[in-house]
């Protein structure tokens, strides 16, 4: 049996990133893997971001606390970033310094050359920028993808399912319910459903960088294009947030769910879509690796280009072919009952570990 420490789990982003694991931990256990909160007998130490990142603070001072802190870790030990994003801005500048066996990543580029471009903040579909990986081939051979994401964590939260979120007295809370699909039907309120944030109401920085401009700056192209469709479109008042209730309510009976990029690439939306039986709409997913992944373009998703160029012709060819699309809803769903699956999560954790010498 492999003992593994999860390190600090009362922090927020590594509950958020150390969740699904707690999730399925009764079938990981299955095939000798096992968590644990407390104590110091282990074989393995994970270290979540929230331990070792602190993005109030400038870069360096952050990455100079992270490495005070990886310096008092004994054993062997692996650094667990669960951020939505390609970005490795902080997270990898202190893995380099440090005696991690592995840096678990929830996605990667698929071209590892583009790391070595400069960028804001390290997010790729954010052109520009300072940030860059220069030296990524020296140390790629232990980035590794952790077996979730963003998404997975989403998916422990929906409504169906019977369990406590993990803590640091509760990690290994289990998967007990099925979640209940919404029907597909034809006849929704909505054709378009483009309900999210957009302009951003506060600034937002991350190490020093205030990264709202960039944000907005994204997703304007698909805003303008939503205003200006000639279909019922369900959106924001100048990105004014509705109750949670009505909100729910509009994405329930929307045809289309539009899903662009935020500060990461994944969104509740994605799941969504699924649930309440919606065609979902998002830029290309093709260009990052990532474990589970939902995300096969004209199979479970429609996808369009990152400047959203090509955006109102998909719109319109799904929304003029409605029914011969619907098998996209059905495809997504048995997407995320696989790739989500405690199954799937403990099968890649028994190929990472056999993989460790």
């Amino acid at each position: 049996m492999i003992k593994i420490k999860l390190y600090d789990c009362h922090i927020h982003r590594n509950e958020c990133t150390f969740r699904p694991y707690g999730l399925a931990s009764e079938v990981i256990k299955d095939i000798g893997i096992e968590f644990i909160v407390e104590g110091d007998s282990y074989d393995y130490a994970w270290i979540g971001q929230g331990s070792i990142v602190n993005k109030k603070l400038p870069l360096q001072q952050s990455i100079e606390e992270g490495i005070k802190y990886l310096s008092k870790i004994s054993g062997k030990y692996m650094i667990v970033d669960g951020q939505d994003s390609t970005s490795l801005i902080g997270i990898y500048d202190v893995f380099k310094e440090s005696n991690a066996i592995r840096l678990l990543k929830n996605s990667l580029l698929k071209d590892k050359g583009l790391y070595k471009n400069k960028t804001v903040s390290g997010r790729h579909y954010w052109p520009g920028g300072e940030y860059s990986i220069d030296d990524f081939d020296l140390y790629s051979d232990k980035i590794v993808l952790s077996g979730t994401n963003w998404l997975s964590t989403f998916w422990a939260l929906m409504p169906a399912w019977q369990q406590e979120r993990p803590s640091k007295s509760n990690i290994n809370s289990q998967w007990t319910n099925k979640l209940t699909w919404s029907p597909i039907v034809s006849n929704k309120e909505y054709d378009v459903c483009a309900m999210f944030q957009y302009p951003s109401k506060e600034s937002n920085y991350e190490y020093e960088y205030r990264l709202d401009r960039y944000y907005d700056k994204f997703r304007k192209p698909c805003v303008d294009i939503a205003h200006e469709l000639k279909y019922n479109v369900a959106k924001l008042n100048n990105g004014i947030k509705v109750p949670e209730s009505e909100y729910d309510r509009r994405l329930a009976n929307s045809k289309i769910i539009l899903a662009p990029f935020g500060y990461g690439e994944m969104a509740p939306r994605d799941i969504h879509s699924a649930v309440y039986g919606s065609i979902l709409i998002k830029p290309d997913m093709d260009y990052i690796e990532t474990n589970p992944n939902i995300f096969k373009k004209d199979e479970t998703y429609i996808a369009c280009k990152h400047d959203f160029s090509d955006l109102k012709e998909k719109i319109d060819e799904v929304l003029g072919n409605y029914q011969n699309y619907l098998y996209i809803i059905e495809n997504m769903r048995e997407a995320i009952e696989e790739e989500l699956s405690p199954e799937t999560l403990a099968m890649y954790l028994y190929n990472l570990f056999k993989g460790i010498k």
